[in-house]
């Protein structure tokens, strides 16, 4: 399924992408077209008009300047004296450059309204520039007029070849294809390997919701089994002690299965970001106090040793949800309840490290492996040796991890040098006015 997204997504960004950059592209290589044909019409019309001057001014006409002007300038230039060829065309001139002569001057004639051959002008220099396209298909700028002189008057036609400008035209088109193809391609690799990593996520949360979702149903099944075990069984039963004594069985996996759901709606509305938080300014240590008071009597009974350790030092006030901070220091209790053998200890601490405070819950239990180190924060995972123990789901530290996390602090867990582990909560302070 995110396979077949994946190449959805490329596709989509490499289209949406290439058509706004194609677009841009194209935009630019028109304007860059219509700025190359200004400045060659713009160089057309500077060398007509210094070579008109030079016409006007001059009384003679060299061949060496006609010779250097065609040469330089590209020009095709034929000259009438009083409607007489000058003898220069007659030496320098082909078949198909004197064709082309013609049909340049009947364009001009018919088309544009300007016959060179029509007679003296006056005193007015008569011109006019045109489009033409010879009739084997080259174009040319052109211009057509006629100059008065002290001798009557000079006709003229000058052609300027626009096969240099497309063949500027033609590269600029080239390169500009050449660099969208590559665009396109590198908008291809880029998208795919950009949208692999938004998917990325999208794949991790599909899964760890198939996994909840899996550990869920598995830690269900087992209260229900028992449940409706139960009911078959008081069904077919008559004795009340019996009776009793199932009917106690499913209360307990009810209230288990009770927690189980109560745990997993906790974390539904901490993914969705709707945890309900009702904070205020704590003392540190009173949360501290509560717990081990709470605790004591249960290490006692299971031959533990708990301690707390306190130092003259005031504690700055913490800005946390009480009841909800007492949740995470319950779990970690329970945890290193459970996990400590008989006869080892247990040690509450409390300091502070800049602004925050830290809490630490150390054991002399089994301790945790370090690959494990960050897995147990997850979503009912528990270690292989807890597998059995039913009244530990797995749902514990990813619940204190939620928690904390709500109240901009973290939690980590490290090891103990004398064996087991320690537990650490990191929270903001609050500094309390008075």
């Amino acid at each position: 399924m995110f396979h077949k997204l994946h190449i959805q997504m490329t596709m989509f960004c490499t289209i949406v992408t290439g058509s706004i950059f194609f677009a841009l592209v194209f935009v630019c290589m028109f304007l860059a077209a219509n700025s190359l044909k200004t400045n060659n019409y713009a160089s057309f019309t500077r060398q007509l008009n210094s070579a008109l001057i030079h016409l006007k001014e001059q009384n003679t006409i060299s061949h060496q300047w006609l010779n250097q002007l065609q040469k330089n300038e590209q020009f095709l230039l034929y000259l009438y004296d009083n409607n007489i060829p000058l003898c220069y065309q007659s030496y320098h001139s082909t078949r198909q450059e004197e064709i082309l002569k013609e049909e340049a001057v009947y364009t001009a004639r018919v088309k544009h309204g300007i016959d060179i051959f029509s007679g003296n002008p006056g005193n007015i220099t008569k011109h006019t520039e045109f489009n033409f396209t010879s009739s084997n298909g080259q174009d040319y700028y052109a211009s057509a007029g006629i100059i008065p002189v002290k001798n009557g008057y000079l006709s003229f036609i000058v052609l300027f070849p626009l096969a240099r400008q497309h063949i500027q035209e033609f590269k600029l088109c080239f390169a500009v294809c050449i660099t969208g193809l590559a665009s396109a391609l590198l908008l291809f690799i880029f998208s795919w390997f950009f949208t692999k990593r938004m998917i990325i996520p999208l794949e991790n949360t599909r899964q760890r919701q198939a996994d909840f979702i899996a550990s869920a149903s598995h830690e269900l099944r087992s209260p229900l089994a028992v449940i409706k075990t139960g009911l078959e069984i008081i069904r077919k039963t008559d004795t009340s002690s019996e009776t009793g004594h199932f009917i106690d069985l499913m209360a307990g996996e009810t209230n288990r299965m009770q927690n189980l759901v109560s745990n997993m709606l906790f974390l539904a509305n901490a993914d969705s970001g709707h945890l309900p938080l009702h904070k205020e300014k704590c003392q540190p240590d009173g949360l501290l106090i509560y717990i081990y008071e709470k605790y004591s009597p249960l290490a006692k009974k299971k031959q533990l040793s708990l301690s707390l350790n306190l130092t003259e030092e005031i504690f700055p006030c913490c800005y946390c949800d009480k009841e909800w901070i007492q949740q995470v220091f319950c779990i970690l209790l329970d945890n290193a309840l459970s996990y400590t053998p008989s006869g080892g200890k247990i040690h509450i601490g409390l300091k502070q490290q800049k602004s925050f405070l830290v809490f630490s819950f150390a054991d002399t239990g089994r301790g945790i492996p370090d690959n494990e180190k960050t897995l147990v924060f997850g979503r009912f995972y528990r270690s292989d040796n807890a597998h059995s123990d039913k009244t530990h789901p797995g749902l514990g530290l990813c619940l204190a991890k939620e928690i904390i996390s709500a109240h901009n602090g973290r939690i980590w867990v490290e090891d103990v040098k004398s064996g087991g582990s320690c537990f650490y909560v990191e929270l903001p302070v609050y500094k309390c006015n008075g």
